[in-house]
């Protein structure tokens, strides 16, 4: 055995080794197994972006051109000026990498596309900068998860805003849809900005019909089931009275109705709600019901998460950013405590007379 043949104690080295490095030694025989204690030290987004493509300091830069690549200073700068100008202003400074995912970062790609109104190829660029900078965090273990796996790139060539008019919108408000469920699915959607996973995951206990407040405080998904939207995307939202009516007296038709049961609920599973694809299919029934046809859906990209993005749409013509990421759902838990209490109350307040001028005009029109 080694120990014999040089003299030395394994279990008293291990357990030296573990003392110098800050770990633990767990006794299993018949050996040692080493257990560290520390955990993996949080990271700032923008300030990690803004480093990682300094093209005079960043380490990943130095080794890319050590392997004999090619990175112009040029190429450098433009990404920094992508963080500046659009990763920045819409994260903050107080923003972690560990507070990304994949419906995060499609909702930023999407704001920039449809609300800022960037080309496809300007969008596809913004998400350069993150790809190259979150892989290169996955690949050396700095971080559990690529929150960038998955996100799609933009048709460099599509002009087209994939969000219904508002004229549209008043006409399908004003349409006799075939099924209840689908036009209240469809109105959170235009006045609340929720996602089909949100709609699903409603249950009478969210509805507070004192103060015309919906809590969003689920999702539902195909695969995962009911699950707790990420950090702050837990929020208060107002809307009219008469639609939350609507949507209590839908839910007293629930054989299993009770606080814990499901808004939207299945007529062939009561006891779970319809899935998010459920209310897309009612969408694009009404969208030709209008005279839309289904060329020309697809040819918009006229999708049921459209509405979210007009929701953000007409809120931002009328009201700040903060306001609106407040309205739609904060995206990280550091952006929810940047308000007071207070503060929280006079932005709901805010976010409810905004939203009954906004449409009060849009109806009206």
């Amino acid at each position: 055995m080694i120990s014999a043949k040089f003299g030395i104690s394994v279990a008293s080295n291990v357990a030296v080794l573990a003392q110098q490095n800050n770990v633990q030694v767990i006794q299993q025989n018949p050996v040692n197994i080493i257990q560290t204690k520390t955990s993996k030290p949080r990271i700032r987004l923008c300030e990690y972006l803004l480093n990682f493509w300094d093209y005079d300091n960043s380490e990943f830069i130095k080794r890319y051109l050590a392997h004999g690549n090619n990175m112009t200073k040029k190429h450098a700068q433009n990404m920094i000026s992508l963080v500046k100008n659009y990763w920045q202003p819409y994260f903050g400074n107080d923003v972690f990498v560990d507070d990304l995912d994949k419906p995060v970062l499609d909702d930023f790609f999407f704001f920039l596309y449809c609300e800022k109104g960037l080309k496809g190829g300007t969008v596809n660029k913004a998400i350069n900068v993150g790809s190259r900078a979150m892989g290169y965090l996955f690949e050396n273990g700095k971080i559990e998860k690529n929150p960038m796996f998955g996100v799609e790139r933009f048709n460099p060539q599509q002009l087209e805003r994939g969000i219904p008019t508002e004229t549209e919108v008043r006409k399908l408000l004003d349409l006799n849809w075939y099924n209840d469920f689908q036009k209240l699915a469809f109105k959170l959607g235009v006045f609340c900005g929720l996602r089909a996973g949100e709609i699903s995951g409603l249950r009478v206990c969210d509805l507070d019909l004192d103060t015309d407040i919906i809590h969003v405080r689920h999702s539902w998904s195909e695969v995962d089931g009911l699950k707790c939207p990420k950090n702050t995307d837990v929020r208060d939202l107002p809307i009219d009275h008469s639609t939350l009516i609507q949507l209590s007296n839908l839910a007293k038709l629930n054989p299993n109705y009770s606080d814990m049961s499901y808004i939207f609920f299945s007529s062939a599973k009561p006891e779970q709600p319809y899935q998010p694809s459920y209310y897309a299919d009612g969408l694009y029934e009404a969208l030709a019901m209008i005279g839309i046809s289904e060329e020309q859906r697809k040819d918009r990209n006229i999708v049921f998460h459209s509405l979210r993005h007009f929701c953000a749409t007409v809120l931002s013509q009328r009201t700040d950013l903060k306001t609106v990421q407040a309205f739609m759902g904060h995206r990280t838990e550091a952006m929810s405590k940047h308000y007071s209490d207070h503060e929280t109350q006079e932005k709901l307040q805010n976010m409810k007379n905004i939203m009954q001028v906004t449409w009060n005009q849009i109806l009206s029109a």
